[in-house]
């Protein structure tokens, strides 16, 4: 039977395990998109993201509040790929993002698909 400092040792090296394989995957996944970096797919990937650009200010009032999760469920994606777009949005100048609500998180990062987590 393993005594703490082994458990504490295992759980740490199974936690490096799952972060080293993630960035793996990361760093595959960044090297097959940069291979289909060619202009027409740039292009479609910003016409793709005008379209979701525009889904998010649809029916939304300037100034005004906007429902993060509700926003995000309506649209089909995440709640940080949401955020992502709303800075996205600010930096072509076409919204200014003045403050945002915070809540306490679930304790664990959302965007790790459980497979990563060991569940």
């Amino acid at each position: 039977m393993p005594n703490e400092k082994e458990a504490a040792e295992r759980t740490t090296s199974e936690n490096y395990a799952r972060a080293a394989a993630r960035l793996l995957e990361s760093v595959s996944k960044t090297a097959q998109l940069s291979s289909w970096a060619t202009p027409e797919i740039h292009e479609m990937f910003e016409g793709w993201l005008d379209i979701l650009g525009r889904q998010i200010l649809r029916d939304q009032q300037l100034p005004g509040r906007i429902d993060i999760t509700s926003k995000a469920d309506e649209i089909g994606i995440s709640r940080s790929s949401l955020v992502s777009l709303l800075l996205f949005l600010q930096r072509q100048g076409k919204i200014s993002i003045t403050d945002m609500g915070l809540e306490a998180g679930e304790g664990s990062d959302e965007e790790i698909c459980n497979c990563m987590k060991g569940k």
